[in-house]
């Protein structure tokens, strides 16, 4: 019972998120009736296209899905960050046409969040946790480069974890002379032999 109350109130979220994007529901109307499962590291949800193309979680996975969606787990957060490092670990096997329709709104579908959140907590409200929310995004993405780079920097530079380029390319003319010093001896003793 609780599960079904859950199934439903998903489903019906899902379909608000298309109500602000009637195109995107309109291009998957011509597969209504088909089954779509995402798999997220063998945590298989299963959804069907609606008559209205609306998708909507279903009770149970079925045996033969028309699409399957993999994606590991882990690979979620990058959406935050990183979004087409999130799409590029898609992976999308079944109905070709229907997986095309899937990629094509994988990335260009953006619901008007903004939109819903005015509808719960009023206009003024809703554009300020919007804002908020680009901000703390923004915010997370500048952080995590900056992070890469100060770590990149600290490895090559400070921890001398990792010899930089400038200390390879000395380490590598000491050889070459250490080499050419040893040849030199080796002739000098050869000759007095």
């Amino acid at each position: 019972m609780v599960k079904d109350l859950l199934r439903r109130k998903l489903s019906e979220g899902l379909r608000t998120l298309f109500d602000t994007a009637p195109w995107a529901a309109e291009r998957l109307q011509h597969f209504s009736g088909s089954t779509i499962v995402l798999d997220l590291d063998g945590w298989r949800i299963p959804f069907g296209i609606g008559s209205q193309g609306h998708p909507e979680l279903c009770e149970t996975v079925p045996a033969q899905a028309q699409l399957t969606i993999r994606m590991p787990l882990a690979a979620l957060p990058l959406f935050l960050t990183d979004e087409s490092a999130a799409l590029r670990q898609l992976h999308l096997e079944g109905n070709s046409a229907l997986a095309n329709e899937v990629g094509f709104l994988a990335r260009n579908f953006r619901p008007d969040l903004e939109e819903l959140l005015s509808r719960v907590v009023g206009d003024l409200l809703a554009h300020r946790m919007a804002k908020t929310a680009r901000d703390a995004r923004t915010w997370a993405k500048d952080s995590g480069r900056r992070l890469s780079d100060s770590l990149a920097e600290y490895i090559t530079e400070e921890g001398r974890l990792v010899a930089s380029r400038a200390s390879l390319q000395r380490f590598a003319v000491d050889v070459s002379e250490l080499d050419q010093a040893v040849r030199r001896l080796e002739l000098r003793i050869a000759g007095r032999a």
